[in-house]
């Protein structure tokens, strides 16, 4: 286990399990090599996540507005719900245990001007989505990498959102890290491919990407 801890095969936090590590080479022609935080996902980035995370006929809620995800979901057959503050979670108390995939992008917005980053705010909304998620159901959380901010960015946002996500009975399943931009020597396609530890400390590095923490419903047998 230390060893692919050390290769970079999987991830670790302290007090939590490791995690395997997927890279998503998602840059492509109908995106400029580029991610804005504000925009939400790239269509190829929520292609895959709900090609990974869902089925036709399921229902997706989106924190925050995100038209890639909106445009997908519906070609795909899938019903996206997107909100626009995770208070408006409580609104959606009549799909509790239906719900296949949430999206949300970190940190939340916030609409009433109290942060969704303290400790018991952050608990809260996981737990919020844990009531919504169908049995095999997943909440992914999408850490944009900012240029200007430095990774110390992603480590303070997962120490704080993998607990958090825990106490509300939320499992963390997997990290994947969705590179919108080239890898030096690399040739980008749409597709999802295996990724060597190289491939892994070159897209770590990258300050195009985002950071998708994926976390399950704790609590159902296998």
């Amino acid at each position: 286990m230390s060893q692919l801890i050390a290769a970079g095969d999987i991830d670790v936090v302290d007090g939590d399990p490791p995690v395997p590590i997927t890279v998503w080479r998602v840059a492509g022609v109908d995106h400029p090599f580029r991610h804005d935080p504000a925009g939400g996902l790239t269509p190829r980035t929520a292609g895959l996540l709900l090609s990974f995370y869902t089925d036709p006929g399921d229902t997706i809620v989106s924190i925050g507005d995100d038209p890639a995800l909106a445009g997908v979901a519906g070609r795909g057959g899938r019903t996206c719900l997107c909100i626009s503050d995770p208070a408006d979670l409580a609104n959606l108390d009549h799909l509790a245990g239906t719900v296949r995939l949430i999206v949300l992008r970190w940190p939340p917005p916030d609409r009433v001007g109290q942060p969704w980053t303290s400790p018991q705010r952050m608990r809260q909304l996981f737990a919020a989505c844990r009531r919504l998620l169908a049995r095999r159901g997943c909440t992914v959380v999408a850490l944009a990498d900012i240029p200007g901010e430095t990774e110390a960015a992603y480590y303070g946002h997962s120490q704080q959102v993998i607990p958090a996500a825990r106490h509300g009975g939320l499992g963390w399943l997997q990290h994947i890290i969705a590179v919108t931009a080239p890898i030096v020597g690399e040739r980008i396609t749409w597709k999802t491919t295996p990724a060597d530890p190289a491939t892994i400390r070159a897209a770590t590095h990258l300050k195009i990407h985002l950071d998708l923490l994926v976390f399950e419903v704790q609590g159902f047998p296998a």
